[in-house]
């Protein structure tokens, strides 16, 4: 049984321009112990669920749906049963570990309080958990650090207090917003590692939220692509990098660089931007940048297809009625693309 469903989850704006759709009726589920990576471009959609998931938007967002955890619907729930499940049901690492933690405050009595949001401890009980939560998540010299601002610390060892803050109360769930997007890449490696190996001593869930698919194929075991507020293709990872279905996730795959590319060979970007949401198109919101587009994709959104064992797409393409080409691949221009 999953410990989290989603079903249906809409989230809007609303600005003096009027509505943004900022996520449009997206559903997914997440297993006990598995990795769902969510990817797709600025502007998708991945940040507004997450912060959907936990009812963490402003006050002029309104989200409809469902999202289901232990049969209870955070959608409807009050603000303090809300307060309870936070952080010690699901709990959630923010971008910019500087903007989120308070600057003024040692780091030690920021995990501190996190703790004691959810459990009662005596001061010197509090003292030494919190240093084993810095020693776990590899911070050097934890006593010293306890007593350290935010400031002192660099950009990989805050993420590493992020992921304490989120630790503090073992939670069944994760959700990482971009944790290692703003680091290089021996500490994003390091980073990761760290999550993976996390994640196999205390056996939770974690969403992990990304723009990068290398990172995604190093970490999740199923991957959802977003684009305009929508799921596109949902897949095991192992299929979506060998089968893409949609558009949108080889125009994804073509644009990422890979050991065995020729040096001569130049990246393939999608052309045209991301849509504005909020004047969304009336069809598939990837039709105005699609180089398989066809008639019906600018007027009508399709449904699931699916096209292999837990993969589906969300495009035309793969509807029986859809034209073919005379190798039966679907993925073959309408109009070539310009160069």
């Amino acid at each position: 049984m999953p410990v989290l469903e989603v079903r249906d989850l809409k989230t809007s704006f609303f600005t003096q321009d009027g509505e943004i759709r900022a996520v449009r009726g997206i559903s997914f589920s997440l297993e006990k112990g598995e990795t769902l990576g969510i990817v797709g471009e600025s502007g998708s959609g991945k940040s507004v669920t997450a912060l959907s998931i936990l009812r963490l938007l402003e006050e002029r967002a309104k989200t409809r749906g469902q999202v289901l955890f232990h049969d209870q619907d955070m959608v409807k729930l009050l603000k303090p049963a809300l307060r309870n499940i936070r952080g010690k049901g699901i709990s959630m690492i923010f971008q910019d570990p500087m903007s989120s933690l308070n600057p003024l405050l040692p780091v030690g009595r920021q995990i501190g309080e996190m703790i004691s949001t959810h459990r009662r401890l005596r001061r010197g009980e509090l003292y030494r958990e919190v240093l084993d939560l810095l020693a776990e998540v590899k911070i050097p010299e934890p006593e010293k650090r306890y007593s350290a601002y935010p400031h002192e610390f660099s950009g990989g060892m805050r993420q590493r207090v992020m992921i304490a803050m989120a630790l503090a109360c073992k939670p069944e769930i994760m959700i990482a917003d971009e944790p290692t997007t703003a680091l290089d890449v021996t500490i994003q490696n390091q980073i990761l590692n760290l999550l993976k190996n996390i994640q196999a001593e205390m056996g939770m869930s974690i969403i992990f939220i990304t723009h990068d698919l290398g990172v995604v194929a190093e970490l999740c075991s199923r991957i959802i692509v977003m684009y305009g507020g929508m799921i596109l293709e949902e897949a095991a990872a192992e299929d979506l990098f060998s089968r893409p279905a949609h558009p949108y996730t080889l125009g994804l795959l073509n644009s990422m660089p890979h050991l065995e590319m020729d040096k001569s060979q130049k990246l393939k970007p999608i052309p045209g931007s991301p849509p504005d949401m909020s004047h969304v198109p009336s069809g598939c919101p990837f039709s105005p940048r699609c180089a398989y587009v066809r008639r019906i994709c600018l007027k009508k959104v399709p449904g699931f297809y699916t096209v292999g064992n837990k993969h589906r797409s969300l495009c035309w393409l793969h509807d029986p009625e859809a034209p073919k080409s005379p190798e039966d691949n679907p993925f073959v221009p309408a109009v070539p693309p310009s160069p």
